[in-house]
């Protein structure tokens, strides 16, 4: 009993798989703006795993080009400086990792860090969401208004990468001094800070694991971020955190390129 315990337990894990919810991404199933497209069965998948074009582009998976279309509407409206949440949703949350949410104001070509979670993300103990998955953050408070691209960065103690974006709309903060102190959520955490940093000097967010020479912690830890940005909320403690290793120097280093997604949208 205890054999075949153990390998449901296995399988439970090889199986598990999460992906943005909301913000509904580019290409996913419970985006409105779907149109005549075909959803993306693979959203909750890892880049180099599953599906014919196993090799995803990044970013986005190559979605970025709808931006500007009617499949690329924006899936939320959020105020500069408010505090808002994304959910996620999937298979099988991993037992955690670690991740980072953030926003590109030049279609793609950067994305800078909102908040890191390091660890507990998605939440081990929470479900497969989206109930239970929701993580609050705070927008960037001189963030420029328009549509904007809103990213979110897992990696799963698996050495395994996954990336979803979204369209938002982006208005103009209440406080146009754009001083940013840090989320609720990271306030809350021990080791965030609250010092103010603008849009445009936080890092970029890390891409590892996708073939670039960059790897994250194996199984035994969770990703420690090495330039995590000013607002990060600390995991749960379970297990140890460790920075990435290999070439990793560059915070922003490009994933290997590849194919689309299943209908090439």
């Amino acid at each position: 009993m205890r054999t075949i315990s153990v390998l449901s337990t296995l399988l439970a894990v090889a199986n598990a798989h999460m992906q943005l919810h909301f913000p509904a991404p580019f290409n996913s199933s419970n985006n409105p703006y779907l149109g005549d497209c075909n959803a993306d069965p693979y959203l909750q998948y890892p880049y180099d795993c599953c599906g014919p074009n196993n090799r995803r582009t990044y970013p986005c998976r190559g979605y970025i080009s709808l931006l500007g279309t009617p499949q690329g509407a924006p899936t939320a409206t959020w105020q500069a400086g408010s505090t808002q949440k994304y959910n996620l949703r999937g298979i099988g949350n991993h037992y955690g990792g670690s991740c980072q949410v953030g926003f590109s104001v030049d279609k793609g070509e950067t994305f800078q860090v909102a908040t890191s979670y390091e660890g507990n993300c998605p939440y081990r103990n929470n479900g497969d969401g989206p109930d239970g998955q929701d993580f609050p953050f705070t927008i960037p408070a001189d963030m420029p208004a328009g549509v904007q691209v809103f990213a979110w960065i897992w990696y799963n103690r698996e050495q395994e990468f996954n990336m979803n974006c979204a369209a938002v709309e982006i208005t103009a903060a209440a406080d146009p001094s754009g001083v940013y102190h840090g989320s609720p959520a990271a306030q809350a955490s021990a080791s965030s800070s609250s010092v103010a940093v603008t849009y445009h000097d936080r890092p970029e967010m890390l891409v590892a694991d996708d073939g670039n020479g960059c790897l994250t912690p194996h199984t035994t830890a969770e990703l420690k971020y090495p330039q995590p940005g000013p607002d990060v909320v600390m995991g749960d403690g379970v297990y140890p955190l460790e920075l990435p290793n290999g070439t990793c120097d560059a915070v922003g280093q490009q994933a290997s390129q590849g194919e689309t997604g299943e209908d090439g949208h």
